[in-house]
């Protein structure tokens, strides 16, 4: 079995601005899927032995075969550029794919699709 962690920079709630009616719902199946949900977190580096994070002070290193990056609103290529050039299996979604289409309902297909592919 897969193990999925679902970090986030924010100290609060993950997932706390999507939509009052649906957030809940997408967090509640998140939890009963297993996944590792975890606010707060500083992304350290990544090398052959996972994702280095600290997470309240503690540094830890998560196990990880993938990482799926959502950074936000802004797109940020400088990393998927270097990763690429060095010959790292990577993908764009969301607004980082598209700047001018923002949408979540869309990124958030995006990334469900890309994650079952993986």
């Amino acid at each position: 079995p897969r193990t999925v962690h679902l970090l986030q920079r924010k100290a609060s709630k993950v997932g706390a601005g999507l939509g009052k009616t649906t957030g809940w719902i997408h967090r509640t199946e998140l939890k009963h899927r297993g996944v590792t949900m975890v606010p707060g977190v500083q992304y350290d580096r990544i090398d052959d032995a996972g994702l280095h994070v600290t997470v309240e002070g503690h540094s830890q290193v998560l196990e990880v075969d993938t990482v799926v990056l959502c950074t936000g609103q802004e797109p940020r290529r400088d990393l998927y550029e270097e990763l690429s050039a060095a010959g790292g299996s990577v993908h764009l979604i969301g607004g980082a794919d598209v700047a001018a289409e923002l949408d979540a309902k869309r990124a958030i297909k995006q990334g469900t699709e890309l994650a079952a592919a993986l």
